[in-house]
């Protein structure tokens, strides 16, 4: 993790110097503004990102918004902004069910619930359903895959260990207050274009180590009473264009 971060702010920083001098020194006939700049340093930042940690979404739509503020340049003023964004969704998830296979590599708690193109799994006969997935599990490993739906996942598992919560363009809301931890446990979650709500028991720990720079972000609901005796919940993963939502309870 350590060694991504520094690749992706060395590639940045480098990437920021060569946009500011070549804006100062007019090197191109066409004038950028100042708030186009800073605009297009902050997608690329975004573009980085997410070709650092293999994000598809993330490198698209970076793509895409970089295509529309220089939509004149490049001369796709007819096709911005539906048409590109249009696009660009279309390419997302295009790109996320190709490269699916090879994504695994990189991100391990991918691995879970990958059956072709099959997008849930019931009892081991997996199919494509629109309407809202609930299930309760009492393991104490839990997989949820979501795309292009919603689930609900009711967790009574009195030894749990670990979960592993994958959303694309969709929503899931995974429930834990009738879960047992020992000591301490993981909740891996890799969310984009989507959302994600966990109702967790107020006395966990929750350790966040989400990298959520990809247009998204983590909102807290209710108020954690941590003591010397909670058990300590890691949460990591990845959030890109996502949503993600911790309610204590």
């Amino acid at each position: 993790m350590k060694n991504r971060n520094g690749i992706f702010w060395g590639l940045f920083l480098l990437l920021s110097a060569g946009i500011l001098i070549v804006s100062q020194m007019h090197l191109i006939t066409y004038t950028f503004s100042f708030w186009t700049v800073v605009a297009t340093i902050f997608l690329v930042a975004i573009l980085i990102k997410s070709l650092v940690y293999f994000m598809v979404p993330g490198t698209v739509f970076s793509l895409a918004f970089l295509g529309i503020l220089y939509a004149e340049p490049l001369h796709i003023t007819a096709i911005v902004p539906w048409t590109l964004l249009g696009a660009a969704l279309l390419v997302s998830i295009g790109l996320s069910m190709i490269l699916r296979p090879f994504l695994v590599k990189h991100h391990p708690w991918m691995r879970y619930g990958h059956h072709g193109n099959n997008w849930h799994n019931y009892g081991g006969h997996a199919r494509f359903d629109h309407n809202v997935d609930v299930k309760t599990d009492d393991q104490p490993d839990i997989n949820v895959s979501v795309k292009m739906g919603s689930s609900i996942r009711y967790v009574t598992s009195q030894n749990f260990k670990e979960a592993n919560i994958d959303v694309s363009m969709g929503n899931a809301k995974v429930y834990f207050e009738n879960v047992v931890v020992e000591d301490t446990a993981t909740i891996n979650v890799d969310v984009s274009l989507g959302g994600v709500e966990l109702y967790v028991p107020k006395n966990w720990n929750i350790v966040k180590q989400i990298d959520d720079s990809n247009m998204s972000g983590i909102t807290e609901e209710g108020i954690p009473e941590v003591d010397a005796d909670s058990p300590v919940v890691t949460l990591h993963g990845y959030s890109s264009l996502a949503g993600l939502k911790i309610c204590y309870i």
